[in-house]
Protein backbone atom coordinates (compact mmCIF):
# COMPACT_ATOMS: atom_id res chain seq x y z
CA UNK A 1 0.00 0.00 0.00
CA UNK A 2 1.46 3.31 -1.03
CA UNK A 3 1.80 5.95 1.65
CA UNK A 4 2.61 9.63 1.42
CA UNK A 5 6.22 8.76 2.18
CA UNK A 6 6.56 6.50 -0.87
CA UNK A 7 9.38 7.52 -3.18
CA UNK A 8 8.22 8.61 -6.62
CA UNK A 9 10.98 9.59 -9.01
CA UNK A 10 10.90 11.20 -12.42
CA UNK A 11 12.60 10.59 -15.75
CA UNK A 12 12.63 13.74 -17.86
CA UNK A 13 13.53 13.12 -21.50
CA UNK A 14 15.72 15.81 -23.06
CA UNK A 15 18.04 13.79 -25.31
CA UNK A 16 16.79 14.46 -28.84
CA UNK A 17 18.35 16.60 -31.54
CA UNK A 18 15.09 18.51 -32.22
CA UNK A 19 15.68 18.33 -35.97
CA UNK A 20 12.12 19.44 -36.74
CA UNK A 21 12.56 22.55 -34.64
CA UNK A 22 15.91 23.42 -36.22
CA UNK A 23 17.66 24.18 -32.93
CA UNK A 24 17.75 22.61 -29.44
CA UNK A 25 14.11 23.01 -28.44
CA UNK A 26 14.96 21.82 -24.92
CA UNK A 27 16.62 25.22 -24.55
CA UNK A 28 13.78 27.25 -26.05
CA UNK A 29 12.88 29.95 -23.56
CA UNK A 30 9.36 30.05 -22.17
CA UNK A 31 8.78 33.00 -19.84
CA UNK A 32 12.52 33.51 -19.65
CA UNK A 33 13.49 29.91 -18.85
CA UNK A 34 14.57 27.00 -21.00
CA UNK A 35 11.76 24.46 -21.43
CA UNK A 36 13.84 21.67 -19.91
CA UNK A 37 14.52 23.79 -16.82
CA UNK A 38 10.84 24.69 -16.50
CA UNK A 39 9.81 21.04 -16.51
CA UNK A 40 12.58 20.03 -14.12
CA UNK A 41 11.47 22.75 -11.69
CA UNK A 42 7.85 21.63 -12.04
CA UNK A 43 8.86 18.04 -11.21
CA UNK A 44 10.76 19.16 -8.13
CA UNK A 45 7.94 21.45 -6.99
CA UNK A 46 5.46 18.58 -7.32
CA UNK A 47 7.58 16.51 -4.93
CA UNK A 48 9.17 14.09 -7.40
CA UNK A 49 12.58 12.81 -6.29
CA UNK A 50 15.01 11.93 -7.65
CA UNK A 51 14.53 13.78 -10.94
CA UNK A 52 16.66 12.15 -13.63
CA UNK A 53 17.18 14.22 -16.78
CA UNK A 54 18.27 12.16 -19.79
CA UNK A 55 20.51 14.14 -22.12
CA UNK A 56 22.02 13.32 -25.48
CA UNK A 57 22.42 15.49 -28.55
CA UNK A 58 22.89 18.75 -26.64
CA UNK A 59 24.22 17.38 -23.36
CA UNK A 60 26.49 20.26 -22.35
CA UNK A 61 23.95 22.98 -23.09
CA UNK A 62 21.15 21.15 -21.28
CA UNK A 63 23.34 20.62 -18.21
CA UNK A 64 24.20 24.32 -18.11
CA UNK A 65 20.49 25.17 -18.16
CA UNK A 66 19.87 22.90 -15.17
CA UNK A 67 22.50 24.60 -13.03
CA UNK A 68 21.48 24.97 -9.41
CA UNK A 69 18.59 22.50 -9.56
CA UNK A 70 18.51 19.33 -7.45
CA UNK A 71 18.39 17.03 -10.47
CA UNK A 72 20.69 14.33 -11.80
CA UNK A 73 21.64 13.96 -15.43
CA UNK A 74 22.33 10.85 -17.47
CA UNK A 75 24.03 11.23 -20.83
CA UNK A 76 22.64 8.65 -23.24
CA UNK A 77 25.19 7.99 -25.95
CA UNK A 78 22.74 6.26 -28.30
CA UNK A 79 20.16 9.06 -28.19
CA UNK A 80 19.82 8.90 -31.98
CA UNK A 81 18.43 5.38 -31.64
CA UNK A 82 15.11 6.74 -30.42
CA UNK A 83 13.09 7.70 -27.38
CA UNK A 84 12.78 4.12 -26.12
CA UNK A 85 16.48 3.76 -25.45
CA UNK A 86 16.66 7.17 -23.80
CA UNK A 87 13.77 6.34 -21.49
CA UNK A 88 15.31 2.97 -20.64
CA UNK A 89 18.61 4.65 -19.74
CA UNK A 90 16.79 7.05 -17.44
CA UNK A 91 14.85 4.29 -15.73
CA UNK A 92 17.98 2.21 -15.16
CA UNK A 93 19.67 5.24 -13.61
CA UNK A 94 16.69 5.94 -11.38
CA UNK A 95 16.63 2.34 -10.15
CA UNK A 96 20.32 2.53 -9.27
CA UNK A 97 20.05 5.87 -7.49
CA UNK A 98 16.70 5.27 -5.78
CA UNK A 99 16.38 1.49 -5.30
CA UNK A 100 13.36 1.95 -3.02
CA UNK A 101 11.38 4.00 -5.52
CA UNK A 102 7.76 2.84 -5.58
CA UNK A 103 6.85 4.56 -8.85
CA UNK A 104 8.24 6.87 -11.47
CA UNK A 105 6.80 9.57 -13.69
CA UNK A 106 7.85 9.92 -17.33
CA UNK A 107 8.06 13.55 -18.43
CA UNK A 108 8.75 15.31 -21.71
CA UNK A 109 10.55 18.61 -21.87
CA UNK A 110 8.39 20.08 -24.64
CA UNK A 111 4.96 20.35 -22.98
CA UNK A 112 5.06 23.99 -21.81
CA UNK A 113 1.49 24.06 -20.47
CA UNK A 114 2.20 21.27 -17.97
CA UNK A 115 3.41 22.57 -14.61
CA UNK A 116 3.71 21.57 -10.98
CA UNK A 117 -0.06 21.80 -10.25
CA UNK A 118 -0.87 19.33 -13.03
CA UNK A 119 1.87 16.92 -11.93
CA UNK A 120 0.75 17.17 -8.30
CA UNK A 121 -2.82 16.27 -9.27
CA UNK A 122 -1.57 13.24 -11.16
CA UNK A 123 0.48 12.17 -8.15
CA UNK A 124 -2.59 12.43 -5.92
CA UNK A 125 -4.61 10.30 -8.30
CA UNK A 126 -1.82 7.73 -8.57
CA UNK A 127 -1.60 7.49 -4.77
CA UNK A 128 -5.17 6.12 -4.75
CA UNK A 129 -4.23 3.28 -7.14
CA UNK A 130 -0.44 2.97 -6.74
CA UNK A 131 -0.18 -0.44 -8.40
CA UNK A 132 -1.71 0.76 -11.65
CA UNK A 133 -0.30 2.83 -14.50
CA UNK A 134 -1.67 6.35 -14.82
CA UNK A 135 -1.34 8.20 -18.11
CA UNK A 136 -2.39 11.65 -19.24
CA UNK A 137 -5.27 11.62 -21.72
CA UNK A 138 -5.40 14.36 -24.32
CA UNK A 139 -6.44 14.61 -27.94
CA UNK A 140 -8.04 11.18 -27.79
CA UNK A 141 -4.84 9.38 -26.82
CA UNK A 142 -2.78 8.43 -23.79
CA UNK A 143 0.76 9.62 -23.26
CA UNK A 144 3.20 11.45 -21.01
CA UNK A 145 3.18 12.63 -18.35
CA UNK A 146 2.54 9.11 -17.07
CA UNK A 147 3.20 7.23 -13.85
CA UNK A 148 4.43 3.66 -13.68
CA UNK A 149 4.57 1.46 -10.57
CA UNK A 150 7.67 -0.52 -9.70
CA UNK A 151 6.18 -3.61 -11.38
CA UNK A 152 6.62 -1.87 -14.74
CA UNK A 153 10.25 -0.83 -14.21
CA UNK A 154 11.70 -3.91 -15.93
CA UNK A 155 9.66 -3.30 -19.08
CA UNK A 156 10.65 0.36 -19.09
CA UNK A 157 14.32 -0.41 -18.55
CA UNK A 158 14.47 -2.65 -21.62
CA UNK A 159 12.76 -0.35 -24.14
CA UNK A 160 14.62 0.18 -27.39
CA UNK A 161 14.34 2.14 -30.59
CA UNK A 162 11.64 4.68 -31.33
CA UNK A 163 9.01 3.16 -29.05
CA UNK A 164 8.80 5.04 -25.77
CA UNK A 165 6.25 5.20 -22.99
CA UNK A 166 3.28 5.37 -25.35
CA UNK A 167 4.08 1.94 -26.78
CA UNK A 168 4.23 0.48 -23.29
CA UNK A 169 0.89 2.07 -22.43
CA UNK A 170 -0.67 0.34 -25.42
CA UNK A 171 0.87 -2.97 -24.40
CA UNK A 172 -0.36 -2.62 -20.81
CA UNK A 173 -3.96 -2.20 -21.94
CA UNK A 174 -6.37 -2.63 -19.03
CA UNK A 175 -3.66 -1.93 -16.43
CA UNK A 176 -3.69 1.74 -17.47
CA UNK A 177 -5.95 4.41 -15.99
CA UNK A 178 -6.51 7.68 -17.84
CA UNK A 179 -6.07 11.11 -16.30
CA UNK A 180 -7.66 13.89 -18.32
CA UNK A 181 -4.97 16.51 -18.89
CA UNK A 182 -5.76 18.80 -21.84
CA UNK A 183 -2.69 20.91 -21.06
CA UNK A 184 -0.47 18.05 -22.21
CA UNK A 185 -1.90 18.15 -25.72
CA UNK A 186 0.34 21.02 -26.72
CA UNK A 187 3.92 20.05 -27.40
CA UNK A 188 6.45 22.12 -29.29
CA UNK A 189 8.10 20.30 -32.19
CA UNK A 190 8.40 23.09 -34.76
CA UNK A 191 8.77 26.89 -34.80
CA UNK A 192 5.13 27.03 -35.92
CA UNK A 193 4.14 25.14 -32.75
CA UNK A 194 6.02 27.69 -30.70
CA UNK A 195 4.32 30.59 -32.47
CA UNK A 196 0.93 28.98 -31.94
CA UNK A 197 1.62 28.46 -28.26
CA UNK A 198 2.71 32.07 -27.83
CA UNK A 199 -0.44 33.24 -29.61
CA UNK A 200 -2.57 31.04 -27.37
CA UNK A 201 -0.94 32.52 -24.27
CA UNK A 202 -1.44 36.02 -25.57
CA UNK A 203 -5.16 35.45 -26.07
CA UNK A 204 -5.73 33.49 -22.88
CA UNK A 205 -2.88 34.23 -20.47
CA UNK A 206 -4.63 32.54 -17.52
CA UNK A 207 -4.80 29.17 -19.27
CA UNK A 208 -1.21 28.12 -18.78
Amino acid sequence: MKTSSAIVGAVLLAAGAATRFGSPKQLLEIDGEAMVRRMAKAALAAGLSPVIVVTGAHHDAVVVNLDGLDVQTVEHGDWAGGMGGSLAAGVRALRERAPRAASLMVLLGDQPSVGAPELARMLQAHACQPDRILAARYGGQLGPPCLFPRSAFDDLATLQGMHGARALLQKAGERVDAFDLPAAAFDIDTPADHAAWLAMQHHDPEDR
